[in-house]
């Protein structure tokens, strides 16, 4: 299996490197949500990974890495997971993946508030900050591609361009909701809202038209509206598996006093 990390490509042979690069990444998630990017410590992860701190470099190759993999893991396992129950690049599959991610945003506040810092913050590093990017406008391209695949992009807008301006808004959103400006009870209205703003503002023909009937559905909590909010609700699971710590075993200690 390969990963890309940063511009690294790492081999895993074995089920044991497999498991313990996960219980690496599973650790590194914890701490991003106790300290954040300024306090994560690269010595205190093997420490809490029961691991050597050269072994942990080999690796993953820096802190960065470690960080934007974890980060990435994370988002890529919960989007494998996901099923919906309608066809892949419709707008009615975009809507309910929507409602999914942030219902599930809201169960894992802490973590989705930590990944908001490490994105708003000045002295990031910018593969970080391009990882979580990515992750939402890999998400968005399916139905992105369906618009220009059915031409239904209006004059003047670029699929690029119009992945990028959604993925703004989405974390904008996300950020105001982080900082106490949004309740959690309205996050997924609101992101969904401005999806849908960004769909009738950059689309034309039909899926503009149906943009605009599922904009005034929700605006008005319509049957339809609450009827897909409910289809989509994740139930709520520790998917993050923020409290599995391996303690070192006494092999593990030696090798590192060594």
């Amino acid at each position: 299996m390969d990963e890309f990390t940063g511009g690294r490509t790492l081999v895993y042979r074995s089920d044991n490197i497999v498991e313990r690069r996960k219980r690496i990444l599973r650790v590194a998630r914890k701490m991003i949500v106790e300290s954040g990017l300024s306090g994560f410590s690269v010595r205190e992860l093997a420490q809490r990974a029961g691991i050597a701190q050269k072994t942990l470099y080999n690796a993953f190759g820096s802190k960065e890495n470690v960080i934007a993999l974890a980060i990435r893991q994370y988002m890529d396992d919960f989007n494998a997971r996901m099923t919906t129950s309608f066809e892949t690049g419709t707008l009615e599959e975009r809507l309910e993946r929507l409602i999914k991610v942030h219902s599930r945003n809201v169960q894992i506040r802490p973590y989705t508030t930590a990944i908001m810092g490490v994105y708003n913050s000045f002295t990031a590093d910018p593969a970080i900050r391009q990882v979580i990017r990515h992750v939402s406008e890999e998400g968005l391209r399916p139905f992105a591609n369906w618009l220009v695949t059915t031409r239904q992009l209006a004059p003047g807008v670029t699929l690029e361009g119009f992945i990028k301006l959604q993925t703004t808004n989405v974390y904008a959103t996300l950020t105001d909701w982080c900082l106490g400006e949004i309740p959690d009870a309205k996050l997924v209205d609101h992101i969904t809202e401005n999806f849908l703003c960004g769909v009738v503002s950059s689309a034309k023909g039909k899926i503009q038209a149906e943009a605009q009937r599922w904009l005034e559905d929700l605006r008005n909590q319509r049957p339809s509206w609450t009827a897909l909010r409910r289809l989509a609700e994740v139930p709520t699971i520790d998917s993050l598996e923020l409290h599995t710590e391996k303690p070192p075993s006494a092999r593990s200690r030696k090798k590192r006093a060594t």
